[in-house]
């Protein structure tokens, strides 16, 4: 039983990585959108 549970994680491992990084690459670009914080870039 133990051993499912940790195949069940490994697998799980990749699909979280990928949300947690798509996540900050969406941070990023609202943040860049932004011209409070860039400036006369965003326009």
């Amino acid at each position: 039983m133990m051993q499912k549970i940790q195949r069940f994680g490994g697998a799980m491992l990749t699909p979280v990585m990928l949300f947690a990084f798509n996540g900050i690459i969406l941070a990023l670009s609202i943040a860049f959108q932004n011209e409070s914080i860039v400036g006369g870039l965003a326009a």
